[in-house]
């Protein structure tokens, strides 16, 4: 199937991995023309949550890429290498020596593979780079595939690593040397750099929640995903999110019990990361504060560190939610806040006491 991302609908192709990804996999390759550690966070992230943490260190992972003009991040060199069962291969280790980081010939494919035995794998195949924009705010197209016989993907990325070299500790170390003598070209840097932080934002100045629901002008439940500035969450464990009032019907349920001075359970959706499932999350009514709160799943529960984050909810097939949390400065945050400014779907929170802000995507 097709997938196609850009900047009002960001992460599809991160979104795409983690749909086609799942306990079991057991090879993981990447061919692509530059990689940054951004990019590299947001993929084997996304796929460690899927498999789960040891599938995830016990998988093999392959990765190609290249010296070319300098974009490749040696940060995310070293963060690949430094994986259980990973090897890195390098596109350009000669003419690196030669003293230039300028291709006689490019390396630009963009290939990942996700084997799940000894016959099929998953693929998916476009212009992405691994790079944080590559994986958020880019217009990119790709084809996603399952059951893909290995033979014929294993044949495709082998010739991805015509004429590399294994990545060595002495290749490294005169990679990011030439780099700082000889860094990216301005033309193309922009692949490479992160996405940039949105323009300040009053939250004053923005639409309440519940009174674009209330006139009319937002339907939650017609939108795909809803994220709510992390900050500081409520409870002892830290795990307690505030929602907007009226946050409930993006999960499809109905609650017009804001007379209510005392909680009251709203409903309880399913969340899901990966191969975590959690069916017990209560979404409740606090008639103190007049929010709407969920508990989130703790870190002992399998979930998140919550601080300072961007949290979203991903509206899945079957009804459940996938629970991403990044972040608040991460790119994937970030194209997040830009593609609800544009969207005009950027609202805030609550009326009192708070600057937070959440957006439906």
């Amino acid at each position: 199937m097709f997938i196609v991302q850009n900047a009002t609908e960001p992460g599809n192709l991160r979104n795409a991995l983690v749909d086609i990804v799942a306990v079991g996999v057991v090879d993981i390759r990447v061919a692509s023309a530059y990689v940054t550690l951004s990019g590299a966070n947001i993929l084997l992230s996304a796929v460690k949550d899927a498999m789960g943490p040891t599938s995830f260190a016990a998988a093999h992972k392959t990765l190609v890429t290249s010296f070319d003009f300098g974009l490749t991040e040696p940060q995310a060199l070293q963060y690949w290498r430094s994986l259980a069962n990973a090897e890195v291969f390098v596109s350009g280790a000669q003419k690196l020596w030669q003293g230039s980081l300028i291709p006689q010939r490019a390396f630009h494919p963009k290939l990942y593979v996700f084997g799940h035995d000894s016959q099929t794998c998953s693929t998916l195949v476009g212009s992405a780079n691994l790079t944080g924009r590559g994986f958020s705010v880019n217009t990119e197209a790709a084809w996603m595939q399952q059951g893909v016989s290995w033979a014929d993907a294993d044949f495709a990325f082998e010739r991805t690593r015509f004429n590399t070299t294994p990545l060595t500790d002495d290749l490294l170390h005169a990679y990011i040397a030439l780099r700082e003598a000889q860094p990216p070209p301005p033309e193309i840097a922009q692949e490479a750099q992160p996405v940039p932080a949105p323009a300040p934002v009053r939250s004053d100045t923005l639409p309440l929640f519940r009174h674009a629901i209330e006139t009319g002008l937002i339907n939650p439940a017609k939108y795909t995903a809803m994220w709510i500035h992390g900050e500081a969450l409520q409870g002892g464990s830290r795990n307690q999110l505030e929602l907007p009032r009226g946050g409930h019907r993006f999960f499809g349920f109905g609650f017009a019990g804001y007379n209510y001075r005392h909680n009251l359970t709203i409903g309880e959706p399913v969340l899901r990361s990966g191969a975590r499932v959690w069916n017990d999350r209560r979404l409740t009514w606090h008639g103190n504060n007049k929010m709407e709160r969920m508990n989130l799943p703790t870190v002992a529960q399998g979930g998140f560190d919550y601080a300072d984050t961007a949290v979203m909810f991903r509206r899945l097939i079957d009804g459940s939610f996938e629970l991403i949390v990044t972040s608040w400065d991460s790119d994937l945050a970030r194209s997040w806040r830009h593609a609800s400014a544009q969207r005009q779907t950027l609202f805030r929170l609550g009326s009192i006491a708070t600057n937070r802000v959440v957006g439906l995507i």
